[in-house]
């Protein structure tokens, strides 16, 4: 959904982005599928640019980082951007960023991509490690077993190297 900057009124205004479903981009290692993003917006007028504040509702098909099982992820997170016109200059030429303007989101042709805002503000959500569950157990190293499914019968007879140096003590 496309915000023209213009038609913000002073006071402010409020959005419902109704729940659907956003392409996240290809990342077949981590996610399927899009995910369903819905979210409510408050947009106010700042000086030369516009405060989005609000929270976005996400759901996604993520894979287990431990035993490679597809679960759904939801998350439900507040965000607070401020976006502001494109910089006075020449688009072409380079300009080095002041400190203040690292938070800065620009915007050209005074339109704000509500699609743009959640898909980084959902990517920012997901977790590092993805896990189906605290207590997930992973695949067995010898077999590939899913150890959250079945148990299996490998022994493992290598003594861990990294505990040689304590073995010596005893």
């Amino acid at each position: 959904m496309l915000i023209e900057i213009s038609q913000i009124p002073p006071e402010g205004m409020d959005l419902a982005v109704p729940e659907a479903s956003l392409d996240l981009g290809g990342s077949s290692d981590v996610w399927t599928g899009p995910a369903s993003v819905g979210a409510a917006l408050r947009l106010d007028r700042s000086g030369r640019g516009v405060v989005v504040s609000g929270t976005f509702r996400s759901g996604i098909q993520l894979v287990c980082s431990r035993c490679l099982e597809p679960f759904r992820f939801a998350a439900e997170e507040p965000f607070h951007l401020y976006f502001e016109t494109a910089r006075p200059g020449r688009a072409d030429e380079e300009q080095e960023l002041t400190d203040d303007e690292l938070d800065v989101t620009y915007v050209e042709e005074g339109r704000i991509n509500t699609d743009d805002l959640l898909r980084e503000n959902v990517l920012l959500s997901l977790p590092v490690q993805p896990l189906c569950r605290e207590d997930c157990r992973g695949l067995c190293r010898h077999c590939g077993t899913n150890l959250n499914q079945a148990s299996c019968d490998c022994q493992d007879s290598r003594p861990d190297p990294r505990l040689a140096a304590l073995r010596k003590l005893l």
